[in-house]
């Protein structure tokens, strides 16, 4: 991430508005930016001066006393109409409880490729598509040493027209993961990696305009991004899954 791109997300992650991938990816970058640290550290202190210079009002108890008395004494309903409202209040506890469990239940492959999507564009974007440039394995598999809690499967496909190009770290399905960056022609194809407890077939799917492909496979959960034709990316994929 570039120092041009941190300062225009800034003000974003200041006040909290960025997601999970592009807040970590602003941290690194300030955690090695002493520029952009002393920029966060002056909003920081503004911040502060406004809330302790006098700026706001607290409204006294006597004139919320007198909103009060104004509106008038508070209605509650006839004993009559209780058990309609208790069996309302359940049902709808019961619809939301519902609703949240299915959410729970449905991490789908959809969202998990909107944000592996999203972290691909971003990448694009701010030209941050690697932390580490490299073609070979036993460069890129040892960076990941301590920068993840687990070791990512690093292979090479130059042979088969899908060359390694590096890698970097990303933030996909709410934890850090390992990205793996190919290359094929002029595009480039991000796999992001991290542990899953099951093995699967996935699925391919498109967002954005973007073909999307999840798998898991030995422990690993894998989601393979690019704007490459459905065709090539599966071949990528296939010879992939063969390593």
């Amino acid at each position: 991430m570039t120092c041009s791109v941190a300062r225009e997300l800034l003000g974003a992650y200041f006040d909290g508005e960025l997601d999970a991938s592009a807040e970590l990816q602003l941290r690194l970058h300030v955690a090695d930016c002493e520029g952009c640290a002393a920029e966060l550290q002056r909003m920081q202190m503004r911040r502060e001066l406004m809330r302790g210079g006098g700026l706001s009002y607290q409204a006294p108890a006597a004139l919320e006393a007198r909103i009060r008395k104004s509106l008038g004494p508070r209605r509650t309903p006839s004993s009559g109409w209780r058990p309609f409202l208790a069996i309302a209040a359940a049902v709808l506890f019961v619809s939301v409880v519902s609703v949240r469990l299915m959410q729970m239940r449905t991490q789908t492959s959809d969202t998990i490729a909107e944000q592996a999507v999203s972290s691909h564009v971003r990448a694009l974007m701010t030209g941050h598509t690697t932390d580490i440039i490299s073609t070979d394995r036993h460069t890129v598999k040892p960076w990941f040493n301590g920068r993840v809690d687990f070791s990512p499967p690093v292979v090479d496909l130059a042979g088969q027209g899908f060359p390694l190009l590096g890698g970097r770290l990303d933030y996909i399905a709410g934890r850090s993961v390992a990205t793996l960056v190919y290359g094929r022609r002029k595009h480039l194809i991000d796999v992001f990696i991290w542990p899953s407890t099951h093995d699967g077939a996935g699925g391919t799917v498109s967002a954005q305009g973007y073909n999307v492909v999840r798998w898991t496979r030995g422990g690993m959960s894998l989601v393979a991004v690019s704007d490459l034709n459905k065709a090539e990316l599966d071949q990528f994929v296939n010879q992939l899954r063969k390593e």
